[in-house]
């Protein structure tokens, strides 16, 4: 295994939304400089049936790099390496982005009962994994910070992607959870999710969601894969967790005026 830094670019402003954004902002009260830093890795490993494998994993992460002091900008890297890295926060963010390449390497789309020898395997590559990460800001505005991560995986010639997101409160420094909304709202916004999914299909009923593929909406719940927009916050669903496409991402969207009515106290939602 050979794990190479590719490249390190510094952001030198504060983003927000991908432009620029200054602290006299009245949506985004605190900026944010982040800077973006690329990582590679390669194995080889020889399948059960004698098969040479290469994997290759190529990261590339947009982190925060300073926020507002010293102190507030360690406790936000701490958090990004345990939320967004999951990794152990005593780390430095090289340390903990190394960690995650060689845990993505490891682990991400082998199976494991498949593999004889995960080593300098000997003999001529026979097919490549190619698995491809990217941790971007996604959002920006009213004290949040939104990140994406966008993993692409290529296995013989066949390409799968998926995506994740993480929401932050920069106000609090700390994960945004279903803690926005009440606990007896619950079942009120899931309710909600469904009947957006069924207008935006243009449907009327859970059975025609089911013939145009959407075999799991009786069991659609509340999940903290989602992520704030200008106009509402959107769910963003894996592949087959509720339609049964393997490469169909649903994402549905409710607007803040109705998420509003459903905020715990200190919501974040109240913001907007």
């Amino acid at each position: 295994m050979l794990l190479t830094l590719v490249a390190l670019a510094l952001a030198s402003s504060c983003t927000r939304n991908g432009v620029n954004a200054t602290g006299d902002d009245a949506s985004s009260q605190y900026p944010i400089s982040l800077t973006s830093v690329k990582m590679s890795d390669t194995a080889t490993f020889k399948r059960s049936n004698g098969a040479v494998c290469m994997e290759l994993v190529d990261v590339s992460v947009t982190y925060p790099k300073f926020f507002r002091d010293e102190a507030s900008t360690a406790k936000l890297q701490k958090l990004f390496t345990r939320f967004v890295l999951e990794g152990n926060d005593s780390l430095s963010i090289d340390d903990a982005l190394k960690a995650f390449t060689l845990a993505t390497l490891n682990s991400n789309s082998l199976d494991s009962t498949d593999v004889n020898e995960y080593a300098e395997a000997e003999g001529a590559v026979s097919d490549k994994i190619i698995i491809t990460i990217n941790i971007t800001t996604a959002f920006h505005q009213h004290d949040i910070l939104t990140l994406c991560k966008e993993e692409t995986v290529k296995k013989d010639e066949v390409s799968s992607k998926t995506h994740k997101y993480y929401n932050i409160d920069l106000k609090n420094i700390a994960p945004i959870d279903l803690g926005m909304f009440r606990n007896d709202a619950f079942n009120a916004v899931c309710q909600a999710l469904k009947s957006q999914l069924m207008l935006q299909n243009k449907v009327t009923t859970s059975d025609e969601l089911n013939d145009l593929g959407y075999f799991n909406i009786d069991n659609l719940s509340l999940t903290t894969n989602f992520c704030f927009g200008e106009k509402g916050v959107t769910w963003s669903f894996l592949p087959q967790e509720l339609a049964a496409d393997a490469n169909l991402e649903p994402k549905i969207t409710l607007d803040y005026d109705t998420l509003k009515q459903w905020a715990s106290d200190k919501s974040v939602l109240k913001r907007f």
